[in-house]
């Protein structure tokens, strides 16, 4: 359509939610009114997600799943939202990083670090250069830096690294300028983890959030060789439940006093945990797994740890 600004124009990957979801309806039969019942979720608010391609909260999604079973598949539709909601946080972080043009970024002192190394093996290198010019100037200047800046990445067969600081003349003094400079480009280039609390947690994958960086071992149980662990994460006021030394088709299950239970059944592997479910203390929830043949053993010995991998 000519004129349209693709920027505004909806993720594929919520285009995909969407139809998955319509797709369900119409196996299913189910009008909005039946979903409104069956959710929670008003159909106003249903009709509003489709017609302004909204995505999604993702505990309708999780109720629309279990008032269904046999047909919505679960794991297919929150993919799907997981999907969709990188994509829109990716969009959101573009648009709250977006540098200044024009008089607003002509105000700005500019530092430019350049560190190139040699492919013979002779010694790295470093140029500094540090720019406060009036604001009629400044512009003309920071081009001429970037330009510089570029000679020596290409010069430096791909090893050079470089900067941007609003506070050039701190940075170039500080004894520290260029270790902080190499920690902010590693950070740049890492995948961020996502971020959720409470009841944003619930039935999200704690492999990837920022749930498992300071998560801890409350309760352990250990029956039949397997050990059953309730693993908690303060930061984000959720649980989940991991079982080890298992078999597939054993199954782990989190159950918190309010709200949903979590289920995960092994596919392959030795071990396996669940999703997450919100909860304010450890106390709140159940762990416990289903070993076939043998029984059920549940995490009841108290055993706070430190934070260890999910």
């Amino acid at each position: 359509m000519p004129g349209l600004d693709r920027s505004e124009e909806p993720a594929a990957e919520l285009v995909a939610l969407l139809n998955l979801i319509r797709r369900y309806m119409g196996e299913l039969d189910w009008s909005y009114q039946v979903l409104q019942k069956n959710t929670g979720v008003s159909r106003s608010t249903w009709n509003r997600w489709y017609t302004q391609k909204k995505l999604p909260k993702r505990e309708a999604l999780v109720k629309f799943a279990d008032a269904a079973p046999r047909t919505v598949n679960r794991d297919e539709l929150l993919g799907l939202w997981d999907a969709a909601w990188q994509v829109q946080e990716a969009k959101q972080a573009r648009a709250a990083d977006r540098v200044p043009d024009g008089d607003e970024q002509a105000d700005r002192h500019t530092t430019a670090t350049a560190v190139t190394t040699s492919t013979s093996g002779q010694q790295a290198s470093t140029a500094t250069t540090s720019h406060t010019e009036p604001k009629k100037r400044s512009g003309k200047k920071t081009g001429r830096v970037l330009a510089g800046i570029m000679s020596a990445l290409v010069l430096g067969g791909g090893a050079a690294l470089w900067v941007i600081n609003a506070s050039a003349d701190d940075s170039a003094k500080s004894p520290g300028a260029s270790s902080s400079a190499s920690l902010a480009t590693s950070q740049a280039t890492a995948t961020p983890l996502t971020t959720c609390h409470s009841h944003s947690c619930a039935s999200v994958e704690p492999k990837g959030t920022v749930c498992s960086l300071d998560a801890v071992t409350a309760y352990t149980g250990r029956k039949f060789g397997v050990m059953v662990e309730l693993r908690y994460s303060p930061r984000c006021g959720a649980a989940w439940a991991k079982m080890s030394n298992t078999s597939p088709d054993d199954r782990v299950i989190i159950t918190p006093k309010r709200g949903n239970s979590e289920e995960y059944r092994q596919q392959y592997g030795h071990d396996a945990h669940t999703r997450m479910a919100p909860v304010t203390r450890p106390e709140d929830a159940r762990a416990c797994a289903e070993i076939q043949d043998r029984g059920t053993v549940c995490a009841t010995t108290s055993a706070l740890s430190s934070p260890t991998p999910t």
